[in-house]
């Protein structure tokens, strides 16, 4: 029943979509050009043959997906591999991976009319959602076709099992058209197999098996020569609220770590006034090309694709999206740098993952504002002494053994 007025209601929001997308447009959330795509249609051509979509939802789903369409796109059995996502950020960097027979779109708004224009057009042999991307009529017009799907890297949350589990009768067909669910913790396993999905089970998070490009050797150089010999505490990921936490830390810091140089790596680098200048007056900004001076405090890199070179730069990393209420974002791309991150205590999103660096001994978390000046001020003692670098061999073995789990399950559908 509730999806049947989902389904009403979806139909009825056709009106305020152009709304939607003025809205979106203006705040940089779409590309002029590519508007078309959230109607449901095309903008590269459809191959004959064997085609899998792949749908992931923003950056983080999208990089973990990687290593998986690189082992598809080297079988030519598979004719076409689309990718879809949500996000600018997210387009822009797959555009810059993709290769061979990868094409990306955005994902169309899910109403019946556009994704059946959709999947009307690409006809996929296979669709994959990634994690806990779930769109009612899309995944409605996939059974209707005979379309089997399946989620990889599956993950969900307490919060969104008891949300899905108050809709039981509704949640459970929805899910049922489900082939398979293969999951990234033994919670997320249980909570699919509960709403209906029969075949349920953990292969482990794919996160692990991405491995950080090599960094922009020029780039890196240029970055090395600016910041000079200033101690740098890397801040990434952040989101509202620790943006102020940071610079309050930083001024505390200052006063005793002189060569210290924070920087800031937003986790949404076109928000407005992500550091107050009335706050704090010595910061430079990436994007306007302000160069780093001694008497610069923070760096404010607001840029995009550009994360792994300041984590190969970083002496001191902290993990955003943790100290407020958020739920984490992904430490992994810092662990391969063989570098202790630092967190806060909202990572449930990522629980699973930073219980398996906090038995590397990777990670360290931080309860308040308190606690990450006094870690950050100890590790800043400490950075004259011997570099201490971690063997991440195990973190490597684990994303090996996942990409071939999910390759496994990804095959037996096509």
């Amino acid at each position: 029943m509730i999806f049947f007025l989902y389904r009403i209601f979806s139909n009825l929001a056709l009106i305020f979509i152009p709304f939607v997308i003025f809205i979106r447009k203006r705040k940089g959330k779409e590309l002029p050009d590519r508007i078309s795509e959230r109607y449901g249609k095309n903008t590269h051509n459809r191959k004959k043959g064997k085609l899998i979509w792949i749908h992931a939802a923003s950056i983080g789903e999208c990089q973990s997906i990687l290593p998986i369409v690189d082992k598809l796109n080297k079988d030519q059995s598979i004719d076409q591999i689309l990718i879809t996502s949500g996000t600018v950020t997210s387009a822009k960097i797959i555009n810059k991976k993709i290769k061979g027979k990868v094409v990306h779109q955005f994902i169309p708004f899910d109403v019946p009319v556009f994704a059946n224009r959709f999947l009307n057009y690409w006809k996929p042999s296979l669709a994959v959602f990634v994690e806990s991307e779930i769109w009612p009529n899309f995944i409605h017009n996939l059974d209707n076709k005979n379309i089997p799907q399946i989620i990889i890297n599956g993950r969900m949350t307490i919060k969104s099992f008891k949300r899905w589990s108050l809709f039981n009768s509704s949640s459970k067909d929805l899910f049922s058209k489900f082939s398979s669910c293969s999951t990234q913790n033994t919670d997320s396993t249980l909570f699919y197999e509960k709403l209906g999905i029969k075949k349920t089970n953990y292969t482990g998070n794919l996160k692990f098996a991405l491995i950080p490009d090599l960094t922009d050797a020029k780039k890196y150089d240029e970055l090395k020569a600016l910041a000079g010999d200033r101690k740098i505490f890397l801040a990434a990921s952040t989101h509202p609220g620790e943006e102020e936490i940071i610079t309050r830390v930083t001024l505390k810091l200052k006063k005793t770590c002189k060569e210290l140089l924070t920087i800031v790596v937003p986790r949404h680098p076109t928000r407005n006034n992500i550091i107050n200048k009335n706050i704090i007056k010595n910061t430079a900004i990436r994007s306007m090309g302000n160069k780093i001076k001694r008497n610069t405090h923070i760096y404010l890199a607001d840029t995009i694709g550009e994360l792994n070179l300041f984590y190969k730069l970083a002496d001191i990393i902290f993990i955003g999206g943790s100290l407020v209420m958020h739920g984490g974002q992904n430490p992994i791309e810092a662990a391969y740098h063989g570098k202790k991150v630092y967190h806060g205590k909202h990572v449930e999103n990522f629980s699973d993952v930073y219980l398996t660096l906090d038995q590397m001994k990777l990670s360290q978390v931080v309860n308040n504002e308190r606690q990450l000046e006094h870690f950050i001020h100890e590790e800043y003692k400490s950075l004259d002494k011997a570099v201490r670098k971690v063997d991440i061999s195990s973190l490597q073995k684990e994303g090996e053994e996942t990409v071939k789990k999910v390759l496994k399950e990804i095959y037996q559908y096509l």
